[in-house]
């Protein structure tokens, strides 16, 4: 998980003179003061609730929400205080009465923290289920001591004062758990005292209660994401709710620190029903994990190189084997064994955690890391020696498996949602909007580009953007004909690499889970990229 950051760019001019409150302007004044001007555009796209297309991967704080600001000159006794308003698309409103900010060789204490709240105590909201509950509750904090003012530009950097918890659950069908109804997290202190003029915030407080992820759920998967003041939690952790009755998982003692993600991974069966469950193995450093039940899940964490000790999660998916009767809208006659397939495609910063390298796209912006890797070709997967250092870093976990591109088949049979046998025209729907980024859906400002993954809605087995987004590229070579009788079948002869599933730039009709495509291996096109798997196949 990666610190939030928040660059705000303050516009300024040389001019002398104090720092002072003035009346509503927004133009320079006549001694030559202009107002500090705040913007949110390069907030950093981070992980934030599983499914759902939050604020905070859009890039950027939502309109209207208020960013608190307060300023004096280094040194000073008294600050003044402001309120920003976020505006649209990154941009943010100056107060009624902004701050003017002379460039006169002093220098300047800045302090912000959103969102805005009245008073020296911060408390979460126990609701978290939803988006507004969960952005409420994430106290961000940015400070700057002393800065010289002679420059036009100073950037603040935000930092998560809160810890997050993400919680993926999965029903063990095949025990009589058909369905994942409420979770929540138990024993959380919610409150903390803020010293904004310091940035410190305590230790937690406030009477235990319990923090709601998941609430009124039908589906037999549900994955919540909550934030809660760092602190160190003994005894019933989490409760989860199922069709047959409450499961309760418990810790002898785990600590929540601030500004790190910790992620549960828990299948619950029948016997978990009505027991309490120790949650065994989970170790205190950041992006840990716990698994616990069955193996319909896999989750890795890669080390970042730019932030050592910081980490990308990627997160497998199990697909049972069995047989399977159309591929690319042919009739076949077909069997395949079980595998993992990853639930999201390969990101920007999961390439780069990976290889250690820039995307061969040549996107570095913070807010990209969490969309599709694109314009990459399988000729640079092989020269940046995608797999082979992926497959190194993670050898003592794979069990005698490895990462590879999907095969056709095994891509087809997981957009169909495996032993599903899903009939939908796209992964997980009939309708394109609700699954996938398309020509009809993907501009931003009028200009047609991937989105963050996790930001359209998933398939039967919580998979996403198997269509749309980008295309994703096969271990198959490309021929016009399929055999019509297959074994876990890989296609070897040809020139190009099929492609499957359409991306941002495709019509509807090349959404289709029966359309397939090949670009020749050295070809770096728009809305191209992939996805992985972990099998024993040779």
């Amino acid at each position: 998980m990666i610190k939030t950051k928040i660059i705000l760019a303050l516009a300024l001019m040389p001019v002398l003179g104090m720092l002072t409150a003035c009346q509503a302007d927004d133009a320079q004044l006549d001694d030559g003061r202009v107002p500090i001007t705040l913007s949110d555009n390069t907030l950093t796209a981070v992980y934030t609730r599983a499914a759902a297309d939050t604020t905070l991967n859009k890039g950027y704080l939502e309109s209207g929400q208020n960013v608190k600001v307060l300023v004096r000159n280094h040194g000073a006794t008294d600050w003044s205080e402001y309120t920003y308003t976020a505006g649209a698309n990154g941009t943010m409103l100056l107060p009624d009465n902004p701050p003017y900010y002379p460039l006169d060789g002093t220098h300047v204490d800045i302090v912000a923290c959103h969102p805005s709240f009245s008073g020296n105590t911060f408390t979460v909201a126990t609701d978290q289920a939803s988006n507004a509950g969960y952005l409420a509750s994430d106290l961000l904090m940015a400070s700057i001591d002393n800065q010289e003012k002679t420059t036009s530009t100073v950037n603040l950097q935000f930092e998560h004062k809160m810890a997050k918890v993400i919680v993926n659950v999965f029903a063990n069908t095949s025990t009589g758990v058909t369905a994942i109804q409420n979770v929540t997290l138990q024993n959380v202190k919610p409150s903390v005292s803020v010293y904004p003029k310091t940035g410190v915030v305590s230790a937690a407080d406030g009477t235990p209660t319990a923090i709601t992820l998941v609430k009124n759920s039908t589906a037999d998967n549900a994955a919540g994401a909550a934030v809660i003041p760092a602190q160190t939690i003994s005894g019933n952790l989490l409760t989860i709710q199922t069709n047959l009755g409450i499961a309760t998982y418990s810790v002898d003692s785990k600590e929540f620190e601030a500004g790190k993600s910790y992620v549960l991974t828990i299948s619950v069966n029948q016997a978990a029903v009505g027991t309490t469950t120790a949650i065994n193995g989970w170790t205190a450093t950041e992006g840990a994990v716990v698994k616990t039940g069955d193996d319909r899940v896999k989750i890795f964490m890669v080390d970042d190189p730019q932030w050592p000790g910081w980490f990308t999660t990627i997160t497998m998916i199990k697909v049972e084997g069995g047989t399977y009767s159309t591929l690319a809208g042919v009739t076949v006659n077909g069997t395949i064994s079980d595998f993992y397939i990853s639930q999201t495609e390969v990101t920007n910063f999961q390439w780069y955690a990976i290889t250690g390298t820039t995307p061969p796209s040549g996107i570095t912006a913070q807010i990209m890391r969490c969309h599709p890797i694109e314009k990459v070709s399988y000729n640079d997967i092989v020269s940046y020696q995608f797999f082979t250092k992926l497959n190194s870093k993670l050898a003592n976990q794979l069990d005698g498996m490895t990462f590879k591109l999907p095969t056709e088949a095994q891509w087809e049979y997981a957009a169909r949602g495996g032993k599903n046998h899903d009939t939908y025209t796209y992964s997980g729907s009939n309708i394109a909007a609700d699954v996938a980024w398309g020509d009809a859906n993907s501009a931003v400002d009028n200009v047609k580009q991937s989105h963050p993954v996790i930001t359209r809605g998933a398939n039967s087995l919580c998979i996403h953007d198997m269509t749309g987004n980008v295309w994703e590229m096969c271990r198959d070579k490309y021929q016009e004909g399929i055999p019509t009788t297959q074994n876990n079948y890989v296609c070897t002869t040809g020139s190009n690499h099929v492609y499957r599933g359409g991306g941002y730039l495709s019509p509807v009709e090349w959404l289709a889970l029966t359309r397939r495509y090949s670009w020749a291996d050295n070809t770096r096109n728009s809305a191209v990229g992939f996805r992985i798997v972990l099998d024993d196949m040779q």
